[in-house]
């Protein structure tokens, strides 16, 4: 197997089991794949769009590259997670079939059914596929056990979403917020700010901030960011030139528009598009 088709297998699924302890602090983002994080610690909370999950020891969330989400942690003991990353054509031998069970990922409304809680992960048994993932992912011929076993974890997720009587369990956001972020997401390419969305939702911009922080973990201006950078990365990929992205997403200055970038993504809006479009010419 040569080095260009293993950074590509790495990149286009990742597998890791990682131990953190003391101050763990990570921003609310979206990224370019599907997730499946297993809780092992019973001390985070994990957000995803307008919910905030409490997890449990052996909880399960699943996310797709469109949903915002973050974990955090409830106190500073120690955080340890089983994490599956893989990019939607992983398991491309599956986007012919009429019964493709990535549609889970795929067309599941955003911030819906994400949680899978203990009892069930146990009663499924889907540890077994995250200890057997672990075992084939460090050996790199074993790519087709890999997916072969991906494939059976995510079939057995989609029996356990789709029976909505067990997937309700989560604390509601306040309805105020939810509408906050709904108008937030609806108007990227206007001039939103603190005091425009106090007028419109009459409530003082203080106590909004307040609220607005307590229920998704995130300032207001961090969210409008991460939204149209969000926003900006989709169009970039679409062929918009940088320029046309910086103003369709919603910003008025292309240096505020490229320090933003930059910060939340972590490359400059050209190396991500470089990067993209080189991963996806790989074999």
């Amino acid at each position: 197997m040569d080095k260009y088709t293993l950074i590509k297998q790495e990149m286009d699924f990742i597998y890791f089991h990682a131990t953190s302890s003391g101050s763990y602090d990570i921003p609310l983002h979206t990224h370019d794949i599907y997730e499946i994080f297993l809780c092992i610690s019973d001390n985070i909370n994990y957000y995803v769009e307008d919910k905030v999950y409490k997890l449990n020891k052996y909880d399960i969330v699943i996310t797709n590259d469109r949903e915002l989400h973050r974990p955090f942690l409830r106190n500073k003991n120690k955080y340890e997670r089983k994490i599956i990353q893989f990019r939607p054509d992983y398991l491309s031998i599956l986007n012919s079939t009429y019964d493709n069970p990535i549609e889970l990922f795929k067309k599941r409304k955003s911030a819906k059914n994400n949680l899978i809680k203990a009892s069930l992960t146990l009663e499924n048994n889907l540890l077994y596929y995250f200890m057997e993932i672990d075992k084939y992912y460090k050996k790199h011929s074993s790519e087709l056990m890999v997916k072969t076993l991906l494939l059976q974890l995510i079939i057995k997720i989609n029996s356990i979403i789709f029976d909505s009587s067990k997937t309700r369990n989560h604390t509601k956001s306040d309805p105020k917020i939810v509408s906050i972020q709904q108008y937030i997401n609806d108007n990227l390419d206007n001039n939103i700010n603190l005091d425009s969305l106090s007028d419109k939702f009459y409530i003082n911009k203080y106590y909004l901030c307040h609220l607005f922080k307590e229920n998704t973990g995130i300032t207001i201006i961090e969210y409008i960011n991460i939204k149209r950078i969000e926003k900006a990365k989709h169009l970039l990929l679409e062929g918009i030139p940088v320029i046309g992205a910086c103003y369709l997403a919603g910003f008025n200055d292309y240096s505020n528009f490229y320090k933003k970038f930059k910060k939340i993504v972590g490359l400059s809006p050209k190396k991500f598009v470089a990067d993209y479009t080189h991963i996806s010419k790989l074999p």
